[in-house]
């Protein structure tokens, strides 16, 4: 039987937004201070969802799910507009389609809204990336068009995001992955890590059938690095014995990485950042990575 993925957490971006909407200070200089006016009753019909949003896959069943907990509890958070640049009688959904789509389908004709009225960058970005509900493919989408747009390198991404350059850089390596596979992925809810894993591997062969394994929901991370270490174990053909210096040398850069890796580990203990669900599993991974080769 194939295995059912779990469903995932608030992404990096939508916890480092809510910190800067709740008050508390979150190393997210690009966010600014965001700014909102009452709430007040807008009709559906003059709300339009934001056409350069990422998202593209929205699950029926959830939407239903929401529609149920709108129906048994009303709306129990406004959603957050602004006004459109074409026509001042109609609005764009900020945060909260999802929301909208669910108070259509019960037939409701108003709702609550906030309109936000910050740094329209800001904005954007809440609208691009910081959506706990975006696939990985839709963040990895919003981001990059956000660094394209702001002429961000990696590194000014993660200055002004509040997240680490190997974050930003693995969310972004899923973007090699083919397009209709990363369509498929999303309907069957595979996470970022098993993504990034697939996208690691360089020979085609290997990367289908990594790739069928992932929609068929057998694939785990533990089972990509599996097979990408076992690829990587196996002697090539007419490969000659290192010499001893090359060996010598191949030590070196594994201690390189070991340092980089807790420097960075490190550097974000200091700074008071939480590693993400998916961090997590990667941290054990390597705790069990660590111990095996301490008893070796």
């Amino acid at each position: 039987m194939a295995r059912t993925f779990k469903q995932r957490g608030n992404s990096a971006f939508a916890h480092a937004h809510a910190q800067a909407l709740s008050g508390v200070a979150a190393a997210a200089p690009f966010l600014g201070e965001a700014k909102f006016k009452h709430s007040f009753e807008v009709e559906l019909s003059k709300l339009d969802p934001d056409p350069l949003q990422p998202r593209t896959f929205f699950d029926e069943s959830a939407l239903e799910e929401l529609a149920g907990s709108l129906k048994l509890h009303g709306q129990l958070q406004p959603i957050l507009v602004r006004p459109s640049d074409q026509d001042d009688r109609r609005w764009i959904i900020v945060v909260g389609e999802r929301r909208w789509r669910a108070a259509s389908s019960l037939g409701w004709d108003k709702m609550l809204a906030i309109e936000f009225s910050g740094d329209r960058r800001s904005a954007m970005l809440v609208e691009n990336i910081m959506r706990a509900d975006l696939t990985p493919a839709e963040e990895a989408k919003g981001l990059k068009q956000v660094m394209d747009e702001e002429g961000w390198s990696q590194r000014e991404a993660a200055a002004q995001l509040g997240l680490s350059q190997a974050r930003i850089s693995r969310s972004l390596r899923i973007l090699t992955l083919p397009a209709e596979f990363l369509d498929k992925a999303a309907t069957m809810g595979v996470p970022s890590n098993v993504l990034v894993g697939i996208a690691r591997e360089d020979d085609p062969e290997r990367r289908e059938s990594l790739m069928a394994r992932a929609l068929s929901g057998d694939l785990t991370v533990a089972q990509v690095n599996e097979v990408r270490s076992e690829v990587n174990a196996a002697p090539r053909e007419g490969a000659k014995e290192k010499s001893p210096s090359a060996k010598d040398n191949s030590g070196g850069r594994s201690n390189a990485a070991v340092r980089k890796a807790v420097s960075a580990l490190l550097a974000d203990r200091k700074k008071g950042v939480l590693p993400s669900d998916e961090d997590r599993k990667l941290l054990v991974e390597l705790r069990s990575l660590i111990e095996s080769l301490l008893k070796s």
